[in-house]
C-alpha cells in the first residue's frame, strides 16, 4: 500500500513540473484555466426588438452580455416587420454628419440621420446612408471588432426597402479584444442601448445560450407587463374646460409605462384610440417618441419615403414632405384637406404636442404616418353640442 502511495506522489509531482514547464515557468495553471484555455469560440444570439402589432419593445434582449475573446455575437431581428432597428458600434471613425450620443461617453458620436439629397431641391433630405446601410457587404466575412472601428447592421427588418433587396434580419460581429463595448439602435437612442463585455478566453463566468435566452425572456416579460399597466392607466380620456363652453381633450400618441417612464416598452397606439367630442372642442395629441397625427382626405396614406434604387449601393430614402412637413391649412379641421402634425416627440423640432379644433359633426379617422401599418390609427367622432 505504501509503495502505491509513494508512486502516486511521484507521478503527481512529475505532472505538476510538466504543467509548469508547458506554461513557460510562470507559475502553476489553475484547474479552471486548464479546462477552458482551449475553449472553442462560440456564437451567441441576442434579440433585437420585440412585441407584435402596436405592442413594441425597443430593446436588445438581453441588454447586457458577457462573452469571451473570439466569440461572435449574432443579433437577430425580433420586432414587427414594419418597425426597424439598427445594431451600431460607434467606437471607430465614419464619414458624414455626426450627432452626440445621448448618455454616452464624452466625445462619443453617432451618425446623423439626414443629409441633403444629391442634386435635390433646397431643404430636400434623405436618410444618411452611413446610418441606413450595413457596413458588411453581401457575401463578405463576418466583421471583426476590437473597439477601434465602426460597425453597423444598417436597417434591420423582415421587409426590405425594395422587392429585389435581400432581407436584413441578422448581424454578426466577432470580438477580438477584452473590454466593455456599448452599442446603439440609431433609430431609438438614447434608450435602446446595449453592452457587450468581452473577457479573456480563459474566463469561466460567461453565460451559455440557455442562460442568455432566459435573461432575454425575463427582460421582455417585465416590459410587456408594464405596457399593459400603461394601457390601463391611459384608457380614460383627459379633458379640461375650454373657452366658450368647449372642452379641451388630450390624447397620448404612443404610451410609455406612466410611473417609471420606461422607454423600452411601449404601446404604439393612440390612447384613447377612439374619442367622442362635441362641435367646437379641441383635441391635443401628446408624444414622447416621434409620431405623426395625419388626417388625409383620400386614401392611401402617404409613404414615409420615396425609395430610389442605386446600382451597387443602398437605395436613396428621400423624405416625403406629406409625412415630415407640418400641414395645418386652418385652425379648424376641414375634412377636404390634408392635415399633418409632422413628427412630434421629445427629439423632434415639432415639439411634443399638436392641437386641432373640430366644428363639423362626423367620424374622422387619423393615423401615425410612421406606424399605421402596425395598427396605430384612431378616430375622432364629433357630435352636435
Amino acid at each position: 500500500m505504501r509503495r502505491h502511495s509513494d508512486l502516486s506522489f511521484v507521478l503527481l509531482l512529475l505532472a505538476m513540473i510538466l504543467v509548469v514547464a508547458l506554461s513557460g515557468g510562470s507559475g502553476p495553471v489553475g484547474i479552471a484555466d486548464a479546462q477552458t484555455a482551449g475553449a472553442v469560440p462560440r456564437t451567441v444570439a441576442v434579440l433585437v426588438g420585440g412585441g407584435q402589432d402596436t405592442i413594441v419593445l425597443d430593446g436588445f434582449f438581453p441588454q447586457n452580455l458577457r462573452i469571451r475573446v473570439g466569440d461572435t455575437v449574432a443579433w437577430k431581428f425580433n420586432g414587427d416587420p414594419t418597425h426597424r432597428h439598427t445594431v451600431t458600434l460607434v467606437a471607430g471613425p465614419f464619414p458624414g454628419p455626426k450627432d452626440a450620443a445621448a448618455g454616452g461617453e464624452p466625445g462619443e458620436v453617432i451618425p446623423g440621420r439626414w443629409i441633403p439629397v444629391p442634386g435635390g431641391a433646397p431643404g430636400e433630405l434623405m436618410r444618411n446612408p452611413v446610418f441606413a446601410a450595413p457596413t458588411r457587404r453581401a457575401g463578405a466575412p463576418v466583421e471583426i471588432y476590437d473597439g477601434a472601428t465602426y460597425a453597423n447592421s444598417g436597417e434591420m427588418s423582415t421587409l426590405p426597402r425594395l422587392a429585389d433587396m435581400p432581407k436584413n434580419e441578422t448581424f454578426s460581429v466577432t470580438f477580438t479584444k477584452p473590454g466593455t463595448y456599448r452599442y446603439f439602435c440609431l433609430f431609438h437612442r438614447p434608450h435602446m442601448v446595449g453592452t457587450v463585455e468581452v473577457v479573456p478566453a480563459s474566463a469561466t463566468d460567461v453565460p451559455n445560450q440557455a442562460a442568455i435566452d432566459a435573461r432575454a425572456k425575463a427582460e421582455m416579460d417585465h416590459l410587456l407587463a408594464m405596457i399593459e399597466k400603461a394601457k390601463e392607466q391611459s384608457k380614460a380620456a383627459r379633458s379640461q374646460p375650454g373657452p366658450n363652453g368647449s372642452t379641451l381633450w388630450f390624447v397620448r400618441a404612443g404610451g410609455y409605462e406612466l410611473d417609471s417612464g420606461e422607454h423600452l416598452g411601449q404601446s404604439f397606439d393612440f390612447l384613447p384610440k377612439n374619442l367622442t367630442v362635441k362641435v367646437g372642442d379641441t383635441v391635443t395629441w401628446e408624444a414622447v417618441d416621434p409620431h405623426t397625427i395625419t388626417l388625409i382626405p383620400v386614401p392611401p396614406p402617404p409613404a414615409v419615403f420615396t425609395v430610389k434604387a442605386q446600382a451597387d449601393a443602398y437605395p436613396l430614402l428621400i423624405r416625403n414632405p406629406k409625412v415630415f412637413q407640418p400641414a395645418k391649412p386652418a385652425a379648424v379641421y376641414d375634412p377636404g384637406q390634408h392635415f399633418n402634425s409632422g413628427p412630434i416627440g421629445h427629439t423632434t423640432r415639432g415639439g411634443t404636442s399638436w392641437a386641432l379644433t373640430f366644428d363639423k359633426p362626423g367620424v374622422y379617422e387619423y393615423i401615425c404616418a410612421f406606424h399605421h401599418e402596425m395598427g396605430m390609427k384612431g378616430t375622432i367622432t364629433v357630435v352636435p353640442r
